[in-house]
């Protein structure tokens, strides 16, 4: 079975696999495809036998799959434990075929991404905040860093993202810290 196939079994199945990805480190991402493209690829991401947040990458990100007796004991613990029915798709996401209509999408909503960037170097950097513009190649990110301390506006290609991520239990979190610091002007 080939990766298209497997994306679409994972997607009418509601059935996680691990996903092996083009990263620089190899990153590998256990999860059940939610929305599926030309362009993109969303993954329901799987940690600990739960789900916790969405990650959307380039399709042409991943480059194989496991699917195997490790993926069905998984699959059967996730329906034992009731994640399969909490796992809910947001509709405003089947709109998106692009990252620049992703962007434009999180803007609106004002969901506040962490976005993982891998430069053509090799090089990779991650930025979370909110996204305050959004063109046709770029877009810009108002970023903070790990310490919880405002940096600068980043402005981003699309074509060197690796990926966004949002929902997951990270930028949750992080952001909402982050919004009671600007709220209280600290």
């Amino acid at each position: 079975m080939g990766l298209s196939q497997k994306y679409k079994k994972s997607l009418d199945e509601k059935w996680c696999m691990r996903f092996k990805t083009l990263h620089p480190d190899g990153d590998a991402y256990d999860g059940i495809v939610l929305h599926l493209s030309n362009e993109l690829i969303a993954l329901g991401e799987m940690r600990d036998f739960e789900f916790d947040g969405i990650n959307v990458f380039p399709r042409n990100a991943i480059k194989g799959y496991r699917d195997n007796k490790f993926d069905r004991c998984c699959n059967q613990i996730l329906f034992g434990n009731g994640q399969l029915k909490r796992l809910r798709v947001a509709k405003w996401l089947n709109a998106c075929e692009t990252f620049n209509q992703l962007a434009l999408v999180l803007m609106k909503r004002d969901i506040w991404p962490a976005v993982e960037v891998v430069f053509k170097d090799g090089d990779r950097a991650l930025y979370v905040g909110p996204i305050v513009e959004v063109k046709n190649k770029h877009f810009s990110i108002n970023c903070y860093d790990a310490a919880g301390k405002w940096e600068k506006v980043y402005r981003l290609k699309f074509n060197e993202v690796f990926r966004f991520e949002f929902g997951s239990k990270y930028t949750n979190h992080f952001n909402n810290y982050m919004r009671q610091k600007e709220v209280s002007g600290q």
